[in-house]
């Protein structure tokens, strides 16, 4: 589970600094409090029961309490964040002034992003309260309580629209899951996640997940909408683009590095995907673009 808030704290900010592989190691909510986090740099996934998203520099993440969630990274950027934890009360002028359901229209849309006006705008926010929650000023409570709810206003009235799941850019929308993922489902896509160079096989991730090839296989397409093989290719895809536009690494070398044996296979699967060549794609943007 998440670090609860201890007894008597209502909010808490922290600057994390972490390594670019950090991934949890289980599925983890929260029980009391939400948490808001600004990524200063590194590229996330974050999968959840109903649906997978990617964070990239900018974003602003929320978590609602109980939502089971595992994270794990989408780049060897560093990853480097502000996070906030608070509890409802922290927050009851927002509350009060506009009813609790302002609270589940902010935390309903867990991958938020921003214009580059807007995210520099944001991200000062975060350093103020980070500054604020230093100090020993009898007054910074004050300050922080009010500053927390402009800051959730300013997530709320200014995020990008998410877009739909085949859209592309980095306000990408969610991928939603054709049924909510069971546990060992979860853990499934987490492995294949972190594994996928070594081209996991079907019966490698069912037996790790507990379940026979065949009924794996079922409960793998009911779930994800998408075969085991279908769903590796497109965990392999996404980190081809994250390489092409973020390295000046070969095709031969992303192929390599990807798990792909031969580059005539990358290039197929890849066309197959996007639609254009690996070199026509990396010429193409000169921004990452990657499906969440």
């Amino acid at each position: 589970m998440p670090s609860p808030l201890p007894a008597n704290v209502s909010f808490y900010i922290t600057k994390r600094e972490m390594n670019s592989d950090y991934a949890m190691p289980t599925l983890e909510a929260a029980s009391s409090h939400y948490e808001l986090g600004y990524m200063l740099s590194g590229d996330r996934l974050t999968i959840t029961p109903d649906c997978s998203y990617a964070l990239h520099a900018g974003s602003v993440g929320t978590m609602p309490p109980f939502i089971y969630h595992r994270t794990l990274p989408l780049s060897g950027a560093p990853y480097n964040n502000y996070l906030i934890k608070f509890t409802p009360d922290f927050v009851r002028p927002l509350t009060d002034s506009f009813g609790p359901h302002i609270l589940d229209e902010l935390f309903s849309q867990l991958a938020n992003h921003f214009t580059e006006k807007m995210r520099g705008r944001i991200l000062l926010y975060f350093e103020e309260l980070y500054e604020l929650f230093q100090s020993d000023s009898p007054y910074d409570k004050f300050r922080i309580q009010w500053m927390l709810c402009d800051l959730l206003l300013a997530v709320l009235t200014n995020r990008l629209p998410a877009q739909s799941p085949d859209g592309s850019g980095a306000n990408s929308g969610p991928f939603l899951h054709r049924t909510p993922l069971t546990p060992p489902i979860i853990d499934a896509v987490y492995y294949m996640e972190q594994h996928y160079q070594e081209n996991p096989s079907l019966e490698t991730v069912a037996l790790l997940a507990g379940y026979s090839a065949s009924h794996f296989s079922r409960l793998f397409h009911a779930q994800l909408g998408k075969s085991f093989s279908e769903y590796l290719t497109r965990i392999r895809i996404r980190h081809v683009q994250d390489l092409l536009l973020n390295t000046q690494k070969s095709v031969t070398e992303i192929a390599l590095e990807t798990g792909y044996l031969h580059t005539g296979n990358l290039s197929e699967q890849f066309r197959q995907q996007t639609g254009m060549t690996p070199l026509q794609y990396r010429k193409s943007y000169t921004y990452p673009i990657m499906p969440s």
